[in-house]
């Protein structure tokens, strides 16, 4: 499984590039020398030899071009406006600065923003010099690690419920795993912020700085996001930290291979700490333990996070606890449930009659009919039961297309009747894709959390 759309490496987060593979060339065929059936005077005449056409080279993708000004300045001007007296000027060249590409990565601008994040006293302009460190990417791996210090100090050091803070945290977030080292400063008395919405971007950043590329989620960021903040006071931090959770995954055995797409074996002793905290928040009806988590969409990530970090967990009992929320009367809670069937790939096609079972419902929110619709397609080949009831599907929904509007032209139709048809029409292409995927699938599955290591 890849959780959320989706990556955590990711971040976790992250490449941009693109490449166009190269058309292969066609060997020209030589034709030998034919001999003419003519009188014997006449000399043997040969066909004449096809030229073998140029080879080409590979077509590259054209590298992009950025600007040498911007509003009439060149990066040097901008620069110089960044030390502005007036901070209009300082927070428009800080804004400015990126759109310059490459050359904005260069050790004299990275030097520059360095200074001002730690001279500016104007907060927007301060935000602004912050907003340009993210999106800017130094060419100095030197230059980085010290604009991470700066705002792992601030997040560490700032005043609860102010927006540095929260500002902090979000530039750091753009740093992907290259952050790790702010780990520490964003699980400590940060994650006691009294804005719910700081907590919330803290449990959002920990899933995307929150790990390593040769050694995978890091401890500390996964014990912070299961304990501290999946028990937070707000749902919605609550769930941004199992979204993280399921986004890092669980943690490694071993250093990743360089090269290995495969992730390590899950190190089981570690990744029982978190299954702990989401059995802790899911509850066990078998051994009557009320789970703590009272939000029933909450609960359905955290019940995909233990499936995720446990492998014996995808077993009846939690799939049938996603079937169970399909009939939910919270609309909210069955998007919910569908989504993480969806996740699930073709595991979820355990669960296939629940979820067909939704094309059947009438006058039910058309994002459920998209939900589910999506959910099969996710199912890959184990969704091939329901590819009769998807066509019937289709022609239920042509029938109903039919009606609408009666025989009035188009252009007689009201804004309802228009907006029906075309909502038809997007519905029928969104089945007509799910049932070719699901035809063409092989039947791999999606959702394969790692072996215990043995």
């Amino acid at each position: 499984m890849h959780p959320l759309p989706p990556s955590p490496s990711r971040p976790a987060p992250g490449a941009r590039g693109a490449s166009r593979a190269a058309l292969a060339l066609l060997a020209a065929l030589m034709f030998g020398a034919l001999a003419a059936a003519q009188p014997p005077k006449e000399p043997d005449k040969k066909e004449p030899e096809t030229k073998e056409p140029e080879k080409k080279e590979p077509t590259k993708a054209p590298e992009p071009r950025w600007p040498t000004e911007i509003n009439g300045k060149d990066i040097k001007a901008v620069m110089r406006d960044m030390e502005d007296p007036d901070p209009t000027a300082r927070e428009f060249a800080a804004k400015m600065l990126p759109g310059f590409g490459p050359p904005a990565q260069k050790g004299e601008v990275s030097k520059l923003l360095l200074r001002r994040m730690v001279a500016e006293k104007d907060p927007g302009v301060r935000f602004a010099v912050w907003g340009a460190v993210g999106e800017i990417a130094f060419d100095s791996e030197a230059d980085n690690k010290e604009a991470i210090r700066i705002l792992a100090q601030i997040i560490d050091t700032a005043q609860s419920g102010g927006p540095s803070r929260y500002q902090a945290v979000q530039t750091i977030t753009r740093f992907g795993y290259k952050g790790e080292p702010a780990v520490t400063a964003l699980t400590g008395t940060a994650m006691t912020d009294v804005s719910y919405e700081t907590r919330r971007v803290i449990a959002h950043s920990l899933g995307r700085v929150g790990g390593n590329e040769s050694t995978g989620p890091n401890m500390k960021a996964l014990t912070a996001l299961a304990d501290r903040l999946a028990r937070d006071e707000s749902a919605a931090v609550r769930m941004e930290a199992l979204q993280s959770l399921l986004y890092l995954g669980p943690p490694w055995a071993e250093v990743k291979k360089p090269g290995d797409k495969t992730p390590p074996a899950i190190k089981t002793e570690s990744a029982a700490v978190i299954i702990k905290y989401m059995k802790a928040r899911v509850g066990d009806p078998k051994h009557k333990v009320v789970g703590l988590e009272k939000d029933r969409q909450v609960e359905i990530w955290a019940r995909l996070v233990l499936m995720r970090f446990d492998p014996k967990e995808v077993n009846e009992d939690n799939l049938e606890a996603f079937a169970r929320h399909l009939t939910n009367p919270d609309v909210g809670v069955r998007v919910q449930a569908l989504q993480a069937i969806a996740i699930m790939g073709e595991a979820g096609a355990r669960k296939l009659e629940a979820v067909a079972g939704l094309l059947r419902e009438k006058d039910q929110p058309l994002q459920l009919t998209i939900a589910a619709v999506q959910v099969l397609e996710a199912m890959g080949g184990g969704a091939k039961g329901a590819l009769p009831e998807l066509r019937k599907f289709v022609t239920e929904i042509r029938k109903e297309g039919e009606k609408i509007g009666g025989s009035k032209p188009a252009e007689k139709l009201t804004a309802g009747e228009l907006q029906n048809k075309k909502n038809n029409e997007a519905l029928i292409t969104l089945v007509e894709k799910a049932i070719k995927s699901i035809e063409d699938a092989k039947g791999t599955t999606t959702f394969q959390p790692d072996p215990p290591k043995k």
